[in-house]
């Protein structure tokens, strides 16, 4: 994945995965400028978990590009971003908008043994495969590779309710094994099927 080396920093109170589709509403100045600039040269910005109450955010987000746009009922500019790649946000710049841009590496995931890791959390699955077949969801331009663990992962952490620090550590897990895992132990919580052994 080939990215622009300093990228605009949109941090926000939401987290989004690779392969998820996220709407917004942009009423800043400086948002609104940086939209235009990122259409125009069709370029993408890092949506990434703003700190809560400090000014700062979390070093890890995603990379996302604008899929669609359009002008809202309440006059602010909706758009549509599609989420690409996680990335590591190095040195941070603020330019005279008050828009933060960072130096931004792609973080690859690791290659895991997809078939046996998918094979441990059936559950999951059925749970991934109900949510698409929700007419909301049907919707949506998302493209789920059931054999891929790392698609599985990012699209069942961003399809069900999960409070915004457990996604935040889904983002940040090493790989899909350790998101799956996390996602089971959330699911059970939610289910109230938690293992009090």
């Amino acid at each position: 994945m080939q990215l622009e080396k300093k990228c605009p920093i949109f941090p926000l109170g939401i987290v989004v995965f690779p392969g998820n589709i996220q709407s917004l509403q942009i009423f800043e100045p400086r948002y609104l400028k940086m939209v235009k600039e990122c259409l125009s040269s069709d370029s993408g910005f890092v949506i990434t978990l703003q700190n809560p109450n400090i000014d700062s955010f979390k070093d890890k987000g995603t990379y996302v590009k604008v899929i669609d746009f359009n002008n809202l009922p309440n006059g602010l500019l909706g758009i549509t971003v599609k989420a690409i790649n996680r990335v590591e946000i190095k040195s941070i710049e603020t330019d005279a908008n008050n828009l933060n841009f960072g130096d931004v590496m792609p973080i690859s995931d690791p290659i895991v043994d997809d078939q046996s890791l998918l094979a441990k959390f059936p559950d999951l699955i059925n749970i991934l495969n109900q949510l698409v077949s929700h007419p909301k969801v049907k919707e949506l331009p998302i493209d789920i590779d059931f054999s891929s663990a790392d698609s599985v992962s990012y699209h069942l952490g961003g399809l069900i309710p999960l409070a915004t620090p457990d996604k935040q550590l889904l983002l940040d897990a090493f790989d899909a094994g350790q998101r799956l895992n996390i996602l089971s132990r959330l699911v059970a919580e939610m289910t109230g099927n938690v293992d009090k052994s």
